[in-house]
């Protein structure tokens, strides 16, 4: 076999291949109309928690962090707070009224970073806050117990845009507590 002599090499252009100065293409453009529309933060966290809790009409308001606490007590420990492994952002939502003539209804949600179980207990009765803690009670539908529960909202100092969380979702809490006694009351 006779090596290539590269002088006598031609290289050959084809027509087809000269630079253009726009970009062709058999591929058309994809319309602007079927990009998904834009949410807000706040619309996608609604979304979320109506898959939760599908009678979510509101946001009332958001804490970033909480920890939920149940409030236990044994012959052998006494009473004591306990985290019960919910920790997460903390919402605070109004729902639909159950019947045409229901008035308000909110429900205090943690949705659980560190685990499948969220927080969801409905608002009624009195909220207390006491050193730190937004204290809720509850009664549960199977045995008629009634739960008490512990929230203990992340803070960061002055400046900062956790500054006075707690106290402020707790009187939230406590205002969205009491509108909801007073249509149960009403309405119930």
């Amino acid at each position: 076999m006779m090596p290539k002599n590269p002088k006598n090499h031609q290289r050959h252009q084809s027509a087809h291949l000269q630079p253009s100065d726009q970009y062709d293409s058999d591929i058309p453009l994809a319309p602007t109309q079927d990009l998904p529309p834009q949410r807000t933060n706040a619309e996608l966290n609604l979304l979320v928690l109506q898959r939760h809790l599908p009678s979510t009409t509101s946001i009332v308001s958001i804490a970033p962090y909480a920890v939920v606490y149940i409030f236990t007590s044994t012959p052998q420990s006494g009473p004591a707070w306990e985290k019960s492994g919910i920790e997460g952002t903390l919402f605070i939502c109004q729902q639909k009224p159950e019947s045409m003539n229901g008035g308000e209804k909110y429900s205090v949600v943690v949705l659980n970073r560190k685990g499948l179980n969220d927080f969801i207990c409905p608002l009624s009765g009195d909220i207390d806050y006491e050193a730190g803690y937004i204290i809720l009670r509850s009664t549960s539908d199977e045995m008629g117990e009634e739960n008490i529960w512990g929230l203990w909202i992340f803070e960061e100092d002055e400046g900062s845009s956790t500054a006075g969380m707690r106290e402020v979702n707790a009187k939230i809490i406590q205002d969205c507590a009491a509108r909801a006694a007073i249509n149960v009351s009403t309405y119930g």
